[in-house]
Parts: C-alpha cells; structure tokens; sequence
C-alpha cells in the first residue's frame, strides 16, 4: 500500500488531522484546524494527489459498529441516528466525513469508532437498572475513548511487560475525561455509559449527576430539554466550579479559591470513578495516566493516586495516546 494515509479526529472545538505514510505508518505531517477552508489548505500542502485512504474517529457506533468500517452511504445514514447520544462530536465527525467525500469521491473512507473497544464487556456491566425495552431499544452503557485505550492496551506491554495483562485501569484525562478498566487488555468496564456526560467530571461536561437534579431542572427550574442539555455537555465541570474556564492548562495559573476547588472536586471524581471498576476488575496491579491533562499535569496525577493508595500498592505509568495512529492502522488493515 502506497500514498498517504489521511487521518481526521474531530472533536467538538477542533479538528487534529494529520498525514501518515501507508507503508510504514511513519508520520509525516500534522495539524489541528478550527474549520474545513483550514483543513483543505492543509491537505493541499502535502499533496492530496498522494492520498490513498481517509480515516475517521467517529465517537458513537452503537452496538452495531464493533471494528473499523469502510463508510457507504447506508453507514453514514446510520450514524447520524447517533448524534443525540454524543451531541458534541458526532455532527463535527459527520460534516467532516461528509466534506471528505466530496472533495475525494474516489478515495476510501474508514470509520474508526471509540465505542468499538468496550465491545468486550459482559451483559452485566453494559446493562442499565431500566425496563427490559429501554435495553432492547439500545439504552445500554457503552463507553466511550477507545482508540486512546486501543493504543493504550498496545503499546502498555512495552511498559509493564507480563504485567500489562494484569488488572490495570487506564485514565484518559482531558477535555472529556473517562477510565476503562482493562485485563488481558481488553475493556472490562469503563466510567462513561450511554452517553459522553458519564463518570468523571470534565471540562465543561458534568459527570456523573443524580439523574434527580435534571429533573428538578426540567420541572421545577422549567428548563427546556436543550437549556439542559447545554448546561451538562457546555456548562458544567471544571468550567461551572471555577467560574472561569473548562481548559486545566488555564486553571493551573490562577489562585482563585473556585479553582482551587474545581480541581480537588475533579480530582476526587476521577478517583472515586476509578474505585468504582475494582468490583469488576477485581483489584488494581496498575494505574496508567493518558490524555492531555494525564499526560501533563503532574499535580492532578499526585492528586489521584494519593486518594487512590487507600487500595494498597499498585503500579502507576504515564503513557502518551495516539489515536491518529491507531486510526491509520485501522485504514491499512482494513484496506
């Protein structure tokens, strides 16, 4: 396989594209836009005329997507079923995938899904407390980060050894924040459900919330379901506990007393979310921190694993994430 491999990892600000050689997966270009006349004038740098195959993350495949597919127009049309389960990154995905299309008609697109990789946990954990029908109608918990716990579960050998297939819990911290509990590397169990708003608190997304709360917001505050909607995925996390910003990098430099507590309260989330896999792990051999903020806040790791020693000893690894990557493994084995 020749050419280049062009990734795209849409998120709900940005968009990390970068270019890979198809034969030997070297990387040999990057960027992050903030639009599509950005990311053509990118493309046209490194030669579209190269360009051999398109990959893309795609946040939500529900039950149906469980590996990379090539994306017809049935599979798109599917997809767009999901943007209520993932309102933030499932329209920017789908513009994306739909403004490659038409500018590349005759090259290849590949979606890569982060619910993919939490297929492997048992019924029990995917199953919600609700009636039988919400099940059956896909109301069910399906995690969400996996190509940063795809690359995670291989290269973590390289790391730990043997070892690597003991109970280990992987910390994906960032805008959006989640943990997935891994043995023999594949997922176990995993702090974010049916939704992305699950779990740790974020950036500007809540966590896990007494579901009670939206009620009261609905019925008693009068909310529409969009004000609320906006309030939990836009508003809430780092972002509403320090008054000022949802970007940790910009929390960091503050003195403010809300910011002090935004991030002890996000720090206690993501350690109380953790201790929450152990039943279904079944102890803790190690803990390996990834994402912007795991990987580059030094004093929101310590924060963690002091809260966390309370379980004995375990290992703890800082390890960088590359979806792009495992994006563009995805095309050449697929392809």
């Amino acid at each position: 396989m020749n050419g280049l491999i062009i990734t795209c990892n849409a998120g709900s600000n940005n968009t990390k594209l970068a270019a890979f050689d198809a034969k030997t997966l070297e990387r040999k270009d990057h960027a992050v836009t903030h639009n599509a006349d950005e990311a053509q004038q990118w493309l046209a740098s490194i030669g579209t005329s190269e360009i051999t195959a398109i990959g893309h993350r795609v946040v939500h495949g529900g039950l149906e997507f469980t590996h990379p597919e090539r994306i017809t127009d049935a599979v798109l049309a599917k997809l767009k079923t999901y943007i209520p389960l993932a309102p933030l990154h499932q329209p920017a995905a789908i513009a994306l995938i739909e403004a490659m299309k038409k500018s590349y008609p005759d090259v290849p697109s590949i979606a890569c899904f982060d619910t993919a990789f939490h297929h492997t946990m048992s019924d029990a954990v995917r199953r919600l407390p609700l009636p039988q029908k919400f099940h059956d109608e896909g109301i069910l918990r399906y995690g969400f980060h996996g190509l940063s716990y795809e690359h995670i579960a291989t290269v973590l050998p390289e790391f730990a050894g043997e070892k690597a297939k003991d109970r280990i819990i992987v910390a994906h911290l960032g805008g959006g924040s989640s943990a997935c509990a891994m043995h023999n590397l594949q997922s176990v169990a995993t702090t974010m459900g049916f939704s992305t708003l699950d779990g740790l608190m974020m950036g500007t997304r809540c966590g896990a919330l007494d579901p009670g709360v939206v009620l009261y917001l609905l019925t008693e505050k009068k909310m529409t379901a969009q004000e609320v909607s906006n309030l939990l995925y836009k508003d809430s996390g780092l972002k509403a506990v320090s008054g000022i910003s949802g970007d940790m990098r910009e929390l960091l430099q503050s003195k403010n007393p809300a910011v002090q507590e935004a991030i002890e309260l996000y720090c206690l989330s993501a350690a109380k979310e953790i201790a929450a896999l152990l039943p279904v792990l079944g102890g803790l051999d190690a803990l390996v921190f990834t994402g912007g903020i795991g990987e580059n806040v030094t004093l929101v790791r310590d924060r963690i694993v002091a809260l966390l020693r309370v379980l004995g000893d375990f290992a703890v690894h800082v390890i960088p994430t590359d979806e792009e990557l495992v994006i563009a493994q995805a095309c050449k084995k697929t392809l």
